[in-house]
């Protein structure tokens, strides 16, 4: 092996020597050279104003430009109704009695808390099983995905589930946005 790559390099340099114009070779006759002169370049002053092209910011609001998101109400639907039976007298036969009238105890509508729904503001994050990044990743959420707050402990991370999927997980707070 060590012989033929010898003779291989042998072949190579002689190649090389014979292509280049081996013993008759000159230097400076056949190469070409080439100095080109710089030339000098001439600024011209002009006295217009430099133009720039600006958009026209005094019309729209941000709001305009930003994607309106839908707010959702709760339902209540906690009104207990209670139904109290009236006795009524045995049935005459002239005399047909009232109907037994149904008495609505004072409704007490106690209004459930508004749930915390939130936009997921990166555009793929991970859904994790703890608060932290050293928890399994259990789903992923994308951008503008609505995600209601189960619960904010204040370690930077929420527990939370995803409104169309119903997964629930751990996501860093940063990570979402305020649906309201």
């Amino acid at each position: 092996m060590n012989k033929y790559i010898l003779v291989a390099f042998a072949v190579m340099a002689m190649t090389f020597y014979e292509l280049s114009g081996g013993s008759e070779f000159e230097p400076g006759e056949t190469s070409l050279v080439i100095f080109a002169e710089p030339t000098p370049v001439v600024e011209t002053s002009s006295d217009r104003p430099e133009i720039v092209a600006r958009a026209d910011t005094s019309t729209t609001s941000l709001t305009d430009i930003t994607p309106a998101r839908d707010v959702i109400d709760p339902v209540v639907s906690n009104a207990s109704v209670v139904v109290t039976p009236v006795a009524r007298e045995p049935d005459t036969a002239a005399v047909s009695p009232e109907p037994p009238t149904l008495k609505l105890k004072d409704a007490v509508v106690e209004q459930e808390p508004a749930m915390d729904l939130r936009f997921v503001d990166g555009d793929r994050v991970n859904l994790r099983a703890g608060p932290g990044t050293d928890y399994a990743v259990v789903g992923k959420l994308l951008r503008n995905d609505m995600v209601e707050v189960l619960s904010d402990d204040g370690n930077g991370w929420l527990h939370l589930r995803n409104a169309a999927s119903g997964d629930e997980g751990y996501v860093a707070d940063w990570l979402v946005t305020a649906a309201n």
